[in-house]
């Protein structure tokens, strides 16, 4: 199960953090989720064929519209309302990082739940947050021009902690087996703060990001449009994601090479570039795991 492989990968990649300078840890980030992170979204086209109707053709072409439509309706809206964007994108990367999670572990009751899914997503986002809130800060003045006290996201992480603990809670009192993955649940959340607390943020974000959400979610995807994760559906992924994972890697490249002695510009930038293919991507995605639970 990959689940025991990114344990080792993250302790590893933490590892990894005593031997590089920040920009070190920062470039090797962007390696990460410029390479694994941009291509587990870039084959959200195949997943709208697969999931609707594949021999109507109107409604892919309105399904494809939507998503480009959405995609740049996100992106306008980080330019005009930026605070909205960013608690907006905050919200749907909570409820989509919590959907990926509880769906590769089979949890049951909660698998359609929305509200166990944010407030999971939310507990790890703000714990990530509070752990390294001065670059957290310094990315959302950035982005808004405001900076969030410290005590948001510490009380934010505990309230939403809580809730879905207890809700996980009460499917255990219903499901005695179910005790042993929330233990290892629970030892997952304290190995992501010890990867937040001493690796900086971008660096904390790509071991998290990659490991423990694009990875699995490209295994998903696999069996979901090819019906097993083998190395010959990687290879049919590829070349049907390749293009627009190089449209999107050389438009990142060319915005990184000419502002590349601007961290304070680029990376609120990526982050907002973020932001706008995850508003569509999370749909899509939903979209997905609701058809394979049916």
């Amino acid at each position: 199960m990959f689940r025991s492989i990114a344990i080792i990968l993250t302790f590893f990649s933490l590892w990894l953090s005593g031997f590089f300078s920040e920009p070190s840890q920062q470039f090797l980030a962007f390696v990460l989720i410029f390479s694994v992170g941009i291509l587990h979204g870039s084959n959200d086209l195949s997943i709208i064929a697969k999931s609707g109707d594949g021999s109507n053709l109107k409604q892919i072409t309105y399904m494809v519209g939507t998503y480009i439509g959405t995609v740049i309706a996100a992106s306008s809206l980080f330019y005009v309302l930026p605070q909205v964007a960013l608690i907006v994108f905050i919200l749907l990367s909570a409820y989509h990082f919590g959907e990926q999670h509880w769906n590769c572990i089979e949890w049951g009751p909660r698998n359609k739940s929305p509200w166990f899914f944010s407030l999971y997503g939310l507990s790890i986002l703000l714990l990530l947050f509070y752990l390294n809130m001065d670059e957290t800060n310094a990315v959302i003045a950035a982005l808004t021009g405001i900076s969030v006290p410290p005590s948001i996201a510490i009380y934010g992480f505990i309230a939403t902690a809580v809730v879905w603990l207890a809700m996980a809670l009460n499917d255990v009192l219903k499901d005695p087996k179910l005790l042993l993955k929330l233990l290892y649940e629970l030892f997952l959340v304290l190995v992501f703060a010890i990867v937040f607390k001493t690796a900086t943020l971008i660096w904390a974000f790509a071991i998290y990001f990659i490991y423990w959400h694009s990875i699995p979610s490209m295994l998903e995807q696999l069996k979901f449009l090819y019906g097993n994760a083998s190395w010959r559906a990687f290879l049919r992924y590829m070349r049907s994601a390749g293009l627009i994972w190089i449209i999107s890697l050389a438009s990142l490249l060319i915005v990184y090479y000419l502002i590349r002695d601007k961290d304070d510009i680029f990376i609120p930038l990526f982050f907002a570039f973020l932001g706008a293919i995850t508003f569509a991507h999370t749909v899509i995605m939903s979209k997905m795991f609701h058809s394979q639970n049916e």
